[in-house]
């Protein structure tokens, strides 16, 4: 296997991480039930470190859907043609997984068939089973006209955009009043600075400057959840998240902007990520599918929650390393079979 020279290491890793990410934010959300009645007990230094460990864990994991726009803009903002291969790609894996798992959890007699149950996993777009996917399938469908407005902006003209951007879309300005779930915006305006990126940022810059800013952002962050536990003044600790389009939005540009300075010299290493990167997104559709998603979190939950508090740092790592290992075998196979079965089709539609 090469490497294509479109697709450098560097960016199949941070995809990877940031599908690893999206897991664990989910571990997160409805393992841990973190915004529900989970808290750390931080009267000792065990617990403090405890708390601050699965602070930072969660921290960590938001940038993860922003990183993943970076990328797609990182790549299309200068392309103008209709990918539709990619969108197909997008579009056949999430209905395979969302109709597939349904019909199999029938068939094994873990779900009873209605047609109503049916026609929303086969319609997974239009009902907007998965946020992300009927986000990103809009932004793929707009990239080309997105790209092609981008293509004839000065310098100044498209700092001048990303000026008015981040006024719309960042939670300390307007974002907190016009952003209230507005992920395709947000998504066009990360597309946009994936692209200003791509067309201005010099990668022979040091690399200490956007690790630096991430550190910067994350003690920022960070410190805010401190704020914002004291005013309980209680001994138990929540976990704190938040909105993509508040602190975590720097946070994603800097970690995106520090990966363009990763390198990988161990062919075994870029062989290896290139064959997983691909099959990534199949994690987010085959774990979020609605019969998946019930078993898995009332599987884990009790788990957690008859688990001593040192352990659940390692116990968040292990379920999200599970769980992606799992779906990412799933994907591989899938892929096999597909690639026997479809390899007749027109080129675009080919997996």
């Amino acid at each position: 296997m090469t490497v294509n020279a479109g697709r450098q290491v560097q960016y199949e890793l941070l995809r990877i991480l940031a599908m690893l990410g999206v897991v664990m934010n989910h571990v997160f959300n409805y393992g841990l039930h973190i915004y529900d009645d989970f808290s750390v007990d931080v009267s000792s230094w065990q617990g403090g470190a405890v708390w601050s460990v699965l602070e930072l864990m969660k921290l960590m994991a938001l940038p993860s859907v922003n990183c993943y726009i970076l990328i797609t803009g990182y790549f299309l903002a200068d392309r103008h043609e209709f990918r539709l291969k990619g969108i197909w790609r997008v579009w056949s894996t999430t209905w395979f997984y969302a109709v597939g798992i349904y019909l199999l959890a029938i068939a094994l007699g873990v779900e009873s068939f209605e047609w109503h149950e049916l026609l929303r996993h086969a319609t997974p777009l239009l009902s907007n089973s998965y946020w992300f996917v009927t986000s990103y399938v809009i932004l793929l469908l707009l990239a080309p006209l997105i790209a092609w407005c981008l293509q004839r902006l000065s310098k100044r003209q498209y700092q001048a955009a990303l000026l008015v951007g981040a006024v719309v879309c960042f939670q300390p300005f307007l974002g907190h009043v016009l952003m209230d779930r507005q992920q395709v915006l947000l998504f066009v305006y990360l597309f946009m600075i994936g692209g200003y990126i791509r067309r201005y940022y010099n990668p022979l810059s040091r690399a200490v400057y956007p690790a630096l800013a991430c550190v910067v952002v994350l003690v920022l962050m960070f410190a805010y959840t401190l704020y914002k536990n004291e005013p309980a003044a209680s001994q138990h600790f929540k976990i704190f998240a938040m909105e993509y389009h508040g602190l975590v939005l720097p946070l994603s540009v800097a970690i995106f902007l520090w990966t363009i300075h990763w390198r990988f010299n161990h062919e075994a290493a870029r062989r290896a990520i290139m064959l997983v990167a691909p099959l990534s997104f199949a994690v987010y559709i085959i774990h979020t599918q609605s019969v998946v998603d019930t078993w898995l979190w009332d599987s884990v939950s009790p788990w957690f929650g008859g688990m001593s508090a040192p352990w659940l740092p390692l116990a968040c790592v292990a379920v999200t390393l599970a769980v992606f290992v799992l779906c990412i075998a799933m994907e591989y196979v899938r892929k096999r079979f597909a690639h026997q079965l479809f390899s007749k089709l027109p080129l675009p539609f080919r997996e």
